[in-house]
């Protein structure tokens, strides 16, 4: 759902780039920008194009101070010394650091990054606006349920890319198997998988689970709201932005604790639970429980709390505190 809008109050440059890869890339033109020493801060997003990599290596070498921002990271349980050495030359050595939770800062730190120069920030694809007021009442999940098509049951969604990645077999084979079949299950998505999902789906005789494609992120936000909660069982997540868009909604998360964004944002039976993906029992009985009112209510209070303008907000703070010094 992230990166929906366009730009209002800036004017982003896009420069010329080779593409290596799908995520690797090279530009030119930006030295320029690198070298014009007008500009009050530099944040450097990321290190790993070769694009990011000669940036750094550029201001490293001229000693010009930058921020280094990341939008989430974990520690890999098992690396190379070379990439590692890497990681470390291009991570470490930055003046400020910027990330979203503590997670993200421990991965900073293992690459270098010096603890008294991080800082955190509210990280969020919504805006204040996007954001309900208060959970639907049962009687406006059961007609916005008939606008969009839906089934008057239990509704239970699972949002994102279909990769190995996010898991949704796993989700299918282990778990939901065991659920009640008066419930329903929507998993939105493209990707690869899409018909190995469709044949686990036969295969298991299930039913109760509907394969739909990517929906505009207002369509998706309507989903979450009629949903008793949505499903997060990645396996792993440098951060998650789904789990902040279904609090945002009155839905509270179902995650496993491989997605930096479920470990930050959801407190057990607050706004939703977070389990390690080996106790399939945990995630079995959660799911044939009853999500209390007062869970809606604590999504919604979280989601307030991370938004687009608090993101803003902390980081103009953070630039003043570091002109002022």
């Amino acid at each position: 759902l992230f990166y929906h809008s366009k730009a209002t109050h800036f004017k982003p440059v896009f420069l010329k780039s080779i593409s290596l890869g799908s995520h690797n890339n090279i530009a030119s033109g930006f030295l320029p920008f690198l070298r014009d020493r007008t500009y009050d801060i530099i944040v450097i997003n990321g290190w790993s194009s070769f694009t990011e990599m000669k940036a750094i290596r550029y201001l490293k070498k001229r000693k010009i101070t930058y921020v280094f921002a990341i939008n989430g990271g974990i520690v890999p349980k098992k690396e190379s010394f070379w990439k590692r050495k890497l990681k470390t030359k291009m991570i470490g050595g930055a003046n400020n650091y910027l990330c979203p939770d503590l997670e993200s800062e421990e991965y900073l730190l293992h690459y270098g990054g010096a603890k008294d120069a991080i800082a955190l920030f509210p990280y969020s694809t919504l805006f204040e606006k996007e954001i309900l007021e208060k959970p639907l009442s049962e009687e406006e999940k059961e007609e916005r349920k008939k606008k969009l098509g839906l089934p008057a049951k239990p509704i239970y969604i699972a949002v994102g890319a279909f990769i190995e990645r996010k898991n949704i077999s796993f989700l299918l084979s282990e778990i939901w198997t065991h659920v009640s079949k008066e419930k329903e299950l929507f998993l939105i998505g493209e990707g690869p998988l899409k018909e190995a999902y469709s044949e686990i789906i036969k295969e298991k005789s299930l039913k109760n689970v509907h394969l739909l494609p990517f929906q505009s992120k207002e369509k998706i936000l309507d989903y979450l709201s009629v949903s008793e909660m949505s499903l997060f069982l990645t396996k792993e997540d440098i951060y998650g932005h789904v789990v902040n868009e279904s609090l945002s909604q009155g839905c509270p998360v179902l995650g496993s604790d491989c997605s930096n964004a479920a470990k930050h944002l959801i407190k057990n039976g607050e706004d939703g639970y977070v389990f390690p993906l080996r106790d399939k029992n945990d995630f079995v009985a959660i799911l044939e429980k009853e999500i209390p009112f007062s869970m809606r209510l604590e999504a919604i209070r979280v989601a307030k709390e991370n938004t687009l303008e608090k993101m803003a907000l902390t980081h103009l703070s953070f630039f003043e505190r570091i002109l002022s010094k």
